[in-house]
Order: C-alpha cells, then structure tokens, then sequence
C-alpha cells in the first residue's frame, strides 16, 4: 500500500492581504484620474473634428451651391440666435436672402445638437461672434477662433482657427502662439 502525503496549503495572512489591497488602492487611485482625462480628451476631440468637419462642409456647400451659406449658434435647430452658448448647438443652412435667418425657401444643411456638459464653446473673431457666413467663392465673413473646452481647462483647450480664405485649421494655440484660454 501506497503512503499517500498530504502537503499543507498555504494561504496568505491577514497583513500581506491588507498590504496588497493597500498597494492596489494607491494604484487605483493614481491611474483614475488619468484614465477620465483620456475619455474627456477623446469625447472633445472627437467634438473637435465634428467642428471643424461642419466648417468645411458649410465652406464647400457656398461653393458648390454659389450662395451664401451661414453657420449659426442655436439652440432650437431652426433659427439662429445671439442669446445662446455656442455649446448649446448650430445650424448650417443657405442664407440665399442674406438676412441670417432661415426663410421658407432656403435649405438646413446640417443641425447639431448641443454638446455634452463637460464641454464648452467659445467664438472670438471679428465681426460677429453669433455666425460665421461662408461666401460663393469660399472666404469666410470673418476670420475668427473656435475654443473647445473640457472639465480639466486650459492645459486641454483646442481649437480651430478660420481664416479670412475660409478655410479652418486645428490648433492647441492662438494664432499669435499664446496659449489658449477657457474663460
């Protein structure tokens, strides 16, 4: 007959358990933060490039149609309006009568909704700070900055800049190289 052992299990005791858990707490806490600024910085850029997108696709619209196309703040997603934030939504629509509304006959090329709360849209340009108008031959009314903002500041503000040729870009500074400022 065969003597069969039995080995002894170990497990672990109560303090490396409390070691390993602290060690795990400290870990989890360190990489939390950062991980929610990784989602915030994706959720804007992605925000971003929808901008800038809905830029070229009012200045190609101008283009393509030989008429004026506006793109406006509004909150409603059937008029323009000064009394909204930009980050409460815009439309992008042919002003063929050049009164910066939408009148019966014109097209809504695009609505957009507003943003989600953690971000926010600022315009600084010349001129009006409530559209930007995109003319037959591609310029645009006024050259101007976009901001685009999240919960974590101005170290994670971007930008898109429009030139007087209408054609945007993506920045991380001002056009005169400055850092670019939330408030």
């Amino acid at each position: 007959m065969k003597k069969v052992q039995i080995k002894q299990l170990q497990g672990f005791t109560l303090i490396e358990l409390i070691i390993v858990l602290a060690i795990a707490g400290i870990l989890l806490v360190s990489v939390v933060p950062s991980f929610s600024q990784m989602l915030a910085a994706n959720q804007q850029t992605t925000q971003l490039y929808t901008l800038f997108h809905h830029h070229q696709l009012a200045r190609s619209e101008a283009i393509k149609s030989n008429q004026r196309v506006l793109l406006c703040k509004s909150n409603d997603g059937r008029q323009c309006t000064s009394e909204t934030k930009w980050s409460d939504g815009w439309i992008i629509f042919s002003d063929t009568d050049n009164n910066k509304k939408i009148s019966n006959n014109e097209h809504v090329i695009y609505v957009q909704q507003a943003l989600s709360a953690n971000l926010s849209l600022k315009y600084r340009g010349f001129g009006s700070h409530h559209y930007v108008r995109y003319f037959p031959d591609g310029r645009s009314s006024t050259n101007g900055t976009f901001t685009l903002c999240n919960q974590f500041g101005d170290k994670f503000a971007k930008s898109i800049i429009i030139s007087r040729t209408g054609r945007p870009r993506i920045a991380s500074k001002t056009s005169g190289g400055n850092p670019l400022s939330c408030t």
